[in-house]
């Protein structure tokens, strides 16, 4: 309801077209034209910067509250992953990478996919933003930490601010703990420096066996010459060995 009534108080406070002397099938049309004008990229104003600002600050206090910053005391797990990287002599080497689980992630894990995290501990935020490698636990010394590791955990601890995370899943990894038996298997591996370059070869080519285009391979559209005749010869002989067995049997 607060998301709704904040969200009715924007667009009364958008600038309304002049709807006088406009027929009732164009008076929307003109109200969604007139918002347009406002975040229009076309000669931008300080004035419409500061009002654009505005506007976003109101649409994010009605969607996620005046503060939407992670809390320093949230919780947050952290996995040390089993992943590879290519040399130039197209070798896989391994390379162990420390970064955030989300809530969905980890209870699937808890389910028993499969997953290349070797091991998994729990945090609390402001441990996980600290970088701090002495709170880790010794198995995690080999691993480096993933790029835009401070993002990501952000936008992982808030799945575990989720009402289902909050009541069923903090006690797969407690906090403070660490624990590895998951289902941990290699057989998908993750490249870090695949790149996937696409080319002709790739296009698939559609087998005539399954053909739905009606489409016919090249020399179905005519029987050759030399076929045709030896079909109709057949035929004839044929016709001729019929008529003798009826003169036979009379």
């Amino acid at each position: 309801m607060a998301t709704s009534m904040a969200l009715g108080q924007v667009v009364h406070s958008l600038p309304q077209a002049t709807t006088a002397r406009l027929p009732p099938s164009r008076l929307c049309n003109a109200r969604v034209y007139s918002q347009r004008q406002l975040i229009s990229l076309r000669d931008f104003t300080p004035q419409k910067t500061c009002r654009c600002n505005r506007l976003r600050s109101v649409i994010q206090a009605a969607m996620h509250g005046d503060d939407w910053s992670t809390a320093p005391e949230s919780y947050l797990t952290l996995g040390l992953g089993h992943c590879f990287e290519k040399t130039e002599e197209g070798k896989l080497k391994d390379k162990f990478v420390i970064e955030p689980i989300t809530a969905n992630s980890l209870e699937c894990m808890a389910a028993g996919g499969k997953t290349c995290f070797k091991h998994v501990t729990s945090l609390t935020f402001e441990q996980a933003m600290s970088k701090d490698r002495s709170i880790l636990p010794e198995t995690f010394s080999e691993g480096i930490f993933c790029e835009d590791f401070e993002f990501r955990c952000g936008a992982s601890a808030r799945t575990w601010q989720r009402t289902h995370a909050q009541d069923n899943l903090l006690d797969i990894v407690p906090l403070g703990q660490n624990k590895s038996n998951f289902n941990y298997n290699l057989d998908e591996k993750r490249v870090l420096n695949f790149e996937n370059v696409v080319d002709d070869s790739d296009n698939v080519k559609q087998d005539m066996s399954i053909d739905v285009y009606g489409r016919k391979q090249e020399g179905d559209d005519e029987p050759e010459k030399g076929e045709a005749d030896s079909s109709d010869a057949k035929v004839t002989e044929e016709e001729a060995e019929d008529d003798m067995d009826a003169l036979l049997s009379v």
